[in-house]
């Protein structure tokens, strides 16, 4: 049945040659970039704008894909056979209708589209990991996002990541409501600052009055650490969300 297709189709290309042809009458004469990416038609064609399929020969199509790279526009060009031609149309036909619903839902995932946004909106500075350049990862504080680079402070240095060398990032968009917390968090933190002066009293063996001036010096040193500590837990329970930015790792992971 397959081979019959192919025949009726490739006979219908006799006098066709040089004319655009339509893949499919759900993307109609030209491929745009929503159609190519509901559809998977080109999914490996980073930049995809548009494209065109054109009947060269009897047994020969060309398609022309205009991408943006980089700000600028390009055209590829590349050859396939009809076999192949027909492959793609039965793709297509066999998928749903791209319906407004359908593309919203398949935009949710696509963070790429607007990671400058993304970026810009991280609660800073807050603890990030990030991947970028092809797998490389890295932990640390985002101090700033400024001219399309991202300063990420680690324990040894200040690391410069460019927005279009990015992958993924993990961080929490806000800090959750924790502040029925802060009364325990304060308490506990008195009694490890008094717990530290005990100790210290066990070692020095001082007066009474001195071991007393110690354990309170020690509950206040807990209280003035006590709002760092009540940051940290709260942003330590906060659950963290995971935004892929870059094209070429969403396609990666959904293919998966």
């Amino acid at each position: 049945m397959q081979k019959f297709i192919f025949v009726i189709v490739c006979s219908g290309f006799l006098g066709a040659q040089g004319e655009v042809q339509v893949l499919s009458p759900r993307v109609g004469t030209e491929i745009d970039v929503h159609e190519n990416r509901f559809y998977r038609i080109f999914p490996g064609e980073e930049g995809f704008v548009s494209a065109q399929i054109i009947a060269v020969k009897p047994n020969e199509m060309r398609v022309k894909i205009i991408k943006e790279i980089r700000g600028r526009m390009i055209q590829k060009t590349a050859t396939f056979t009809m076999r192949k031609f027909v492959e793609l149309q039965t793709h297509v036909n066999g998928q749903p209708e791209l319906t407004e619903d359908a593309l919203n839902e398949l935009y949710m995932g696509m963070h790429f589209l607007q990671a400058a946004k993304i970026v810009t909106e991280i609660p800073k500075p807050q603890f990030v990991k990030i991947k970028h350049s092809g797998g490389n990862k890295l932990k640390g504080t985002l101090l700033n996002f400024e001219n399309q680079v991202l300063q990420v402070q680690t324990p040894t240095s200040i690391e410069l990541v460019p927005l279009d060398s990015m992958e993924v990032i993990s961080y929490r968009t806000s800090i959750g409501d924790y502040l029925y917390l802060r009364p325990y968090i304060f308490a506990l933190s008195s009694i490890v600052g008094f717990g530290g002066g005990h100790i210290y009293n066990m070692q020095r063996k001082p007066e009474a009055d001195v071991r007393w001036y110690n354990r309170f010096y020690g509950i206040i040193i807990g209280l003035i650490f006590s709002g760092e500590m009540f940051d940290a837990i709260s942003t330590l329970l906060t659950p963290k969300e995971t935004f892929i930015l870059a094209e070429e790792e969403y396609e990666r992971l959904r293919t998966q």
